[in-house]
């Protein structure tokens, strides 16, 4: 196994703002996946697990979209 068995690999994960999302997209980064980190109203608490991504060397952006809503999930 490599070292970062999620290199090269993207990971959506829904709710990541915080809680368990965020110890979730933060984990998958740090196994080398680049993070989407969707949230539906706290841009602050996004930008927040956004930068702690890319302070460690990963990547990752904000997606605002409720994912129960079909529209604004496409």
């Amino acid at each position: 196994m490599s070292e970062l068995p999620l290199k090269g690999r993207v990971a959506l994960v829904t709710g990541s703002s915080r809680g368990i999302g965020r110890a979730i997209a933060t984990a998958y980064a740090a196994a080398g996946a680049t993070v989407a980190v969707n949230y539906v109203s706290n841009a602050a608490a996004a930008e927040e697990v956004v930068a702690a991504i890319t302070a460690g060397g990963a990547t990752a952006r904000a997606y605002r979209a409720d994912v129960s809503d079909p529209t604004a999930a496409a």
